[in-house]
């Protein structure tokens, strides 16, 4: 196994006992990974949300960089002082069982061995194709910005699969995706009939949690996985999807499975041709 520095950086009351679960937890799963581990990662963990969300926002204003809603921050330590970042707050973790919570510090750990700095700018065909079906450049550049974040979950899944963290993977895919009925969901569809961007980036979001989970479903039995809970995923997932209409429906689920089929180990190839697949949903 390849060294790894772990900076751990607590703010907030965090007990002895959270962090040393955390801090464990990586490791062990940095031992199975092997030489692939990057040679460090800043580990940051606070006792709430909200002084996560603070620190973060403080520390890009040090840094120049300007406010986003973005759900990853793993990359921008990358690019900044060259190696990535988990960010936990233990008032998320506590929200998960046991095993969904180990899944999800597994997941960012894959993240940091997969995912550095990665520039990708739109392909001038892809901007082209845009122009012909009528989605804006703006709405080209969301749309890759959640995309990203949708195929390299699908990778991190591939990956904590290929080292048989798979069961902790379930356990949090059928924790975090939990399909509600909104009240305002059928304005919001109703709109989404008569405004063709909105559509389009609301298709890509959905691509987040497919992408995550179909790797997961796909696992064989040999792979000693729970058939229950893959079953009970793949149903998760169309409830997710049931309130399109059966034809956008099947387009996503065929988008997400030629996308998951297709992975490489090149992100930045992944990405491309993601991005090429999704334009068939605009």
């Amino acid at each position: 196994m390849s060294t790894i520095e772990l900076d751990i950086i607590v703010r907030g009351r965090v007990s002895a006992g959270a962090k040393n679960e955390i801090v464990n937890t990586l490791k062990n799963c940095y031992k199975s990974f092997g030489h692939r581990v990057p040679y460090k990662v800043e580990v940051l963990i606070t006792d709430t949300e909200a002084i996560l969300a603070d620190y973060i926002r403080q520390e890009k204003f040090k840094m120049g960089i300007i406010e986003n809603k973005s759900e990853e921050s793993i990359c921008l330590y990358d690019i900044i002082k060259g190696y990535p970042r988990i960010t936990l707050a233990v008032e998320y973790l506590e929200k998960y069982s046991k095993n969904a919570k180990l899944g999800l510090i597994r997941h960012q750990a894959a993240h940091t061995v997969l995912h550095g700095s990665l520039e990708y700018t739109i392909p001038d065909d892809l901007r082209q194709i845009g122009m012909v079906k009528g989605i804006e450049l703006g709405t080209l550049e969301v749309a890759l910005q959640k995309l990203s974040l949708a195929v390299k979950d699908c990778e991190a899944s591939k990956l904590l699969i290929e080292h048989e963290f798979t069961n902790c993977q379930l356990a949090f895919a059928l924790e975090w995706i939990q399909p509600k009925i909104d009240p305002r969901l059928s304005i919001k569809l109703q709109q989404q009939k008569t405004d063709r961007q909105q559509k389009f980036i609301h298709y890509i979001e959905l691509l987040k949690p497919v992408l995550y989970s179909l790797p997961l479903i796909g696992v064989p039995q040999n792979k000693k996985v729970s058939l229950e809970n893959q079953v009970m995923l793949g149903r998760r997932i169309e409830e997710l999807l049931q309130t399109k209409a059966p034809s956008d429906h099947n387009k996503i689920l065929n988008v997400a499975n030629l996308i998951a089929e297709n992975l490489t180990e090149d992100t930045h190839y992944n990405l491309d041709m993601a991005l090429h697949q999704v334009m068939s949903l605009a």
